[in-house]
């Protein structure tokens, strides 16, 4: 079996947690990247829907260089950015456009020089994913709607000991309508695999299971953020 890996050049973000949580992937209390189950009543919208603003702060902390936090410094620094364009609203999250309207606000504070747009052309997700890994610079991309009735989405795969991509035993069910941040890529002969931060923890998404539902009829808005240094 040959395998090969595109990813970030420095360690991701990742969040100090003490005794308060657990990762599943990491094997510690420390996450990868934020998770947005943290967050409370009190937090309003941003446990159920939070999860562009999740990817937009990491990926902020990322290019920053802060890549190691204590959870409460970390929701604390989620919390700042919940506002203008990045402010999570009630049924909605925060759609692409604001993300992206966002995410550019805080690069011009930061000084970092970068154009920030959506990709919408199918044939170019790939080889923009790569050539944003390659400039050390995470990806969000999204698993957007489905229409229809049945329940459709993609898997989110855990690796087991013998480096082989499973399902993991503790959650169940497709993904959809949802943000993640790519922070690297495995090819396996001849699968290429995704691995992303979401919910705190290392996953894998299947690069023909996520294309496959990008071209279903009746799937919306599956694509990536694109950055681009100027």
């Amino acid at each position: 079996m040959t395998e090969t890996r595109i990813g970030l050049k420095n360690e991701y973000v990742r969040i100090n947690c003490g005794n308060e949580w657990w990762s599943n992937t990491m094997h510690s209390n420390c996450s990868y990247g934020g998770n947005q189950g943290w967050f409370g009543d009190e937090d309003k919208h941003l446990r159920p829907m939070g999860c562009g603003l999740i990817s937009c702060a990491d990926i902020l902390l990322y290019k920053s260089g802060r890549r190691e936090l204590g959870k409460q410094e970390y929701m604390d620094y989620v919390r700042s950015l919940n506002k203008g364009p990045l402010t999570v609203r009630k049924h909605l999250g925060v759609n692409g456009l604001s993300l992206a309207k966002g995410i550019r606000r805080k690069f011009r504070e930061m000084g970092v020089a970068a154009k920030v747009s959506w990709c919408f052309s199918k044939s170019k997700i790939l080889p923009r994913i790569t050539s944003m890994l390659e400039a050390d610079t995470p990806v969000t991309i999204s698993v957007g709607p489905h229409l229809g009735k049945t329940r459709l989405g993609v898997n989110f795969y855990v690796r087991d000991s013998k480096g082989s991509f499973v399902l993991p035993d503790w959650r169940s069910g497709l993904v959809r309508d949802h943000y993640v941040t790519v922070t690297g890529m495995v090819r396996q002969d001849e699968d290429l695999w995704l691995e992303i931060s979401s919910w705190g923890e290392k996953y894998y998404i299947s690069w023909q299971e996520y294309m496959n539902y990008l071209s279903l009829w009746k799937t919306f808005f599956s694509n990536i953020m694109l950055i681009i240094p100027k």
